[in-house]
């Protein structure tokens, strides 16, 4: 970790939603060490709370939660947003969980006080885009489904906080956060277990209105641009190609979705 990003760190005080999650478990770890304390929330209480960790449960769907939120965020520097559904599913769940819940915990941010916002979004809002394309910060949205949509429509929300109430927000399009890459669609995609971190401290302590990055590891064939990341100290050093081996590529004329997520039935079966 930079030393800059470490110092920055090293008095904040932050809430992680979603803390029970994939991505929220790992984080909520490796910042232990680094952060003054963590306030870890999920539907239910993390179980496990760190010396420095408070474990608290809320419902962010529930309007009751942005008194909730409210509360907590007067006592912390920033919040970290994971909590969410993260795969395709009815879209009325999508909305109420994915936007609605998002919209719930910026407001109980604005009455807290509480102005720095990093927020877990997905590449899958610009899953319909060809592979062959490099996409940046100012590429079109074109969700891949259901779940790239409520992604899309919960960024729409953030940037207003931004722009209307002074937040300083970082949205991160994570890309294929696994241990290793598993196909030649994630040849490109693939976002390691480090990179992970340092796309997510890098956004805790970036000094910005509004952002919107991909995080992806410093793939050799990348669909998502880095510059956006290096714009505000995000410097991935993992690459899928070290895994996979040098010719593993997506087809740059299938949709950077790849199959599944960009077929018609994976979001058929979710509609009415």
């Amino acid at each position: 970790m930079d030393e800059d990003v470490r110092t920055a760190l090293a008095a904040g005080r932050w809430l992680i939603t979603g803390a029970n999650g994939t991505i929220g478990s790992g984080l909520r770890h490796h910042l232990r060490d680094h952060v003054a304390a963590l306030v870890v929330a999920d539907l239910d209480a993390p179980t496990d709370p760190g010396p420095n960790e408070t474990s608290v449960a809320f419902d962010l769907t529930d309007e009751a939660s942005i008194e909730t939120v409210a509360e907590i965020a007067a006592e912390v520097d920033g919040v970290v947003h994971l909590a969410g559904i993260p795969s395709e599913a009815p879209y009325e769940k999508l909305l109420r969980v994915n936007v609605l819940g998002t919209y719930h915990l910026l407001e109980g941010m604005r009455r807290g006080g509480t102005r720095r916002l990093v927020y877990a979004s997905s590449n899958h809002a610009t899953g319909l885009h060809p592979a062959g394309e490099l996409l940046d910060d100012h590429s079109t949205i074109r969700p891949d489904g259901l779940y790239g949509a409520s992604k899309a429509a919960a960024e729409a929300v953030t940037r207003m906080y931004a722009d209307k109430f002074d937040l300083s927000v970082v949205n991160i399009r994570v890309g294929s956060f696994s241990e290793r890459p598993e196909s030649d669609r994630e040849a490109a995609t693939w976002l390691s277990h480090a990179d992970a971190w340092r796309a997510f401290t890098a956004a805790m302590t970036a000094d910005v209105e509004f952002a919107t990055i991909y995080g992806v590891s410093a793939n050799t064939h990348r669909v998502w641009s880095l510059e956006p990341g290096h714009a505000i100290g995000f410097h991935p050093v993992d690459d899928a190609a070290d895994v996979l081996g040098p010719s593993a590529q997506p087809s740059p004329d299938e949709p950077q979705a790849g199959d599944t997520f960009a077929s018609r039935d994976f979001t058929l079966k979710h509609t009415p």
